[in-house]
């Protein structure tokens, strides 16, 4: 896994990935409960494993989703950061 190194404080965009489309939607729901706004779309082709679909959220701190999934024992597939060059280009960085 790589280490991003991103000023504090900063907007950053997440994807999340999960084992099927009920338990982003599920995920979904639970977060926003918790003032978590994200939108469900299509996982980009090279993150798609079983669920073509994801969460896709921007924060500050992926810490607040972490600690609800984990309240609510929502696991993921995986969880990445976005991150864009500025040709328009987008690597997606493992962080769980």
């Amino acid at each position: 896994m790589e280490k991003l190194i991103i000023p504090e404080g900063s907007i950053k965009e997440f994807i999340l990935s999960f084992s099927s489309f009920y338990k982003a939607a599920y995920a979904q729901d639970m977060l926003e409960e918790s003032g978590i706004g994200s939108t469900l779309k299509k996982l980009p082709p090279e993150l798609v494993r079983s669920c073509g679909t994801g969460l896709y959220l921007r924060t500050d701190s992926i810490q607040p989703v972490k600690e609800v999934l984990d309240e609510k024992q929502i696991s993921t597939r995986g969880i990445y950061q976005i991150q864009r060059d500025g040709n328009r280009g987008k690597k997606y960085v493992r962080m769980k």
